[in-house]
Protein backbone atom coordinates (compact mmCIF):
# COMPACT_ATOMS: atom_id res chain seq x y z
CA UNK A 1 0.00 0.00 0.00
CA UNK A 2 1.52 3.31 -0.85
CA UNK A 3 1.01 6.14 1.43
CA UNK A 4 0.79 9.65 -0.15
CA UNK A 5 4.02 12.30 0.33
CA UNK A 6 3.11 14.70 3.26
CA UNK A 7 2.72 18.32 2.16
CA UNK A 8 3.02 21.02 4.17
CA UNK A 9 1.80 24.32 3.02
CA UNK A 10 2.51 27.93 3.90
CA UNK A 11 0.17 30.67 3.29
CA UNK A 12 2.70 33.48 1.82
CA UNK A 13 0.22 36.46 2.30
CA UNK A 14 -0.37 35.37 6.00
CA UNK A 15 1.10 38.20 8.62
CA UNK A 16 2.75 35.45 10.11
CA UNK A 17 4.69 34.20 7.97
CA UNK A 18 5.98 38.10 5.67
CA UNK A 19 6.93 39.05 9.72
CA UNK A 20 9.18 35.62 9.94
CA UNK A 21 10.56 36.38 6.23
CA UNK A 22 11.46 40.04 7.41
CA UNK A 23 13.24 38.69 10.68
CA UNK A 24 15.09 35.93 8.38
CA UNK A 25 16.20 38.59 5.80
CA UNK A 26 17.33 41.07 8.46
CA UNK A 27 19.20 38.52 10.46
CA UNK A 28 19.33 34.62 9.34
CA UNK A 29 20.52 33.86 13.23
CA UNK A 30 17.65 35.08 14.50
CA UNK A 31 16.82 32.88 17.50
CA UNK A 32 13.11 34.25 17.63
CA UNK A 33 12.75 33.70 13.95
CA UNK A 34 13.90 30.12 14.22
CA UNK A 35 11.50 29.17 17.49
CA UNK A 36 8.71 30.85 15.79
CA UNK A 37 9.26 28.70 12.53
CA UNK A 38 9.62 25.46 14.74
CA UNK A 39 6.54 26.30 16.52
CA UNK A 40 4.42 26.78 13.58
CA UNK A 41 5.27 23.93 11.94
CA UNK A 42 5.12 21.75 15.20
CA UNK A 43 1.52 23.24 15.44
CA UNK A 44 0.61 22.48 12.36
CA UNK A 45 1.95 19.00 12.84
CA UNK A 46 -0.54 18.32 15.52
CA UNK A 47 -3.50 20.49 14.19
CA UNK A 48 -3.00 17.72 11.16
CA UNK A 49 -3.25 14.61 13.93
CA UNK A 50 0.23 13.58 13.97
CA UNK A 51 2.45 13.41 16.83
CA UNK A 52 5.68 15.82 17.79
CA UNK A 53 8.91 13.44 18.56
CA UNK A 54 9.54 15.68 21.60
CA UNK A 55 6.87 17.65 23.12
CA UNK A 56 8.80 19.15 25.91
CA UNK A 57 10.80 20.82 23.24
CA UNK A 58 7.46 22.22 21.90
CA UNK A 59 6.11 23.64 25.25
CA UNK A 60 9.49 25.35 26.24
CA UNK A 61 9.33 27.23 22.91
CA UNK A 62 5.87 27.96 23.61
CA UNK A 63 7.19 29.30 26.76
CA UNK A 64 9.72 31.32 25.75
CA UNK A 65 7.37 33.12 22.94
CA UNK A 66 5.09 33.91 25.38
CA UNK A 67 8.40 35.17 28.07
CA UNK A 68 9.54 37.29 25.32
CA UNK A 69 5.37 38.78 24.02
CA UNK A 70 4.90 39.78 28.20
CA UNK A 71 8.25 41.37 27.59
CA UNK A 72 9.07 39.15 30.75
CA UNK A 73 12.76 37.66 30.96
CA UNK A 74 12.62 33.50 30.63
CA UNK A 75 15.60 33.32 32.87
CA UNK A 76 14.31 34.59 35.60
CA UNK A 77 13.77 32.59 38.59
CA UNK A 78 10.42 31.98 40.12
CA UNK A 79 9.96 33.70 43.72
CA UNK A 80 7.90 31.65 45.47
CA UNK A 81 4.99 33.91 47.33
CA UNK A 82 4.69 33.05 51.06
CA UNK A 83 1.01 33.01 52.46
CA UNK A 84 0.62 33.62 56.25
CA UNK A 85 -1.74 30.71 57.60
CA UNK A 86 -3.86 33.40 59.73
CA UNK A 87 -5.15 35.03 56.62
CA UNK A 88 -6.52 32.10 55.12
CA UNK A 89 -10.01 32.86 54.48
CA UNK A 90 -12.51 30.12 55.28
CA UNK A 91 -15.72 30.09 53.14
CA UNK A 92 -19.21 30.82 54.41
CA UNK A 93 -21.48 29.08 53.18
CA UNK A 94 -24.56 30.88 51.26
CA UNK A 95 -27.93 31.23 52.93
CA UNK A 96 -29.28 28.94 50.14
CA UNK A 97 -26.28 26.44 50.68
CA UNK A 98 -27.20 26.18 54.14
CA UNK A 99 -30.30 26.01 53.50
CA UNK A 100 -30.21 23.16 51.43
CA UNK A 101 -28.02 21.56 54.05
CA UNK A 102 -30.81 21.98 56.57
CA UNK A 103 -33.48 20.95 54.78
CA UNK A 104 -34.59 17.14 54.91
CA UNK A 105 -37.04 15.50 52.14
CA UNK A 106 -38.77 11.89 52.80
CA UNK A 107 -40.00 10.45 49.77
CA UNK A 108 -39.66 6.71 51.16
CA UNK A 109 -42.47 5.32 53.41
CA UNK A 110 -40.97 3.15 56.28
CA UNK A 111 -40.85 0.05 56.01
CA UNK A 112 -43.05 -2.11 58.69
CA UNK A 113 -41.21 -4.74 60.84
CA UNK A 114 -43.76 -7.92 61.12
CA UNK A 115 -41.98 -9.90 63.80
CA UNK A 116 -44.30 -12.89 63.53
CA UNK A 117 -45.96 -14.72 60.60
CA UNK A 118 -49.14 -14.07 62.34
CA UNK A 119 -49.30 -10.20 61.46
CA UNK A 120 -48.13 -10.09 58.16
CA UNK A 121 -50.43 -9.86 55.82
CA UNK A 122 -51.31 -12.36 53.69
CA UNK A 123 -51.20 -11.75 49.91
CA UNK A 124 -52.62 -14.96 48.15
CA UNK A 125 -55.87 -15.61 46.84
CA UNK A 126 -54.45 -19.51 47.26
CA UNK A 127 -56.01 -21.35 50.32
CA UNK A 128 -54.24 -23.70 52.25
Amino acid sequence: MMTGRRTLELNPDHPVIKDLLEKVKEDKADKNAEDTAVVLFQAAMLDSGYEIVDPHALVKKVYSLMSESLGVDPSTPVEEVEVPEDEEEVEEPSEEESDIDNATTTTEEPEEDFTTEEEAPVESDDEL
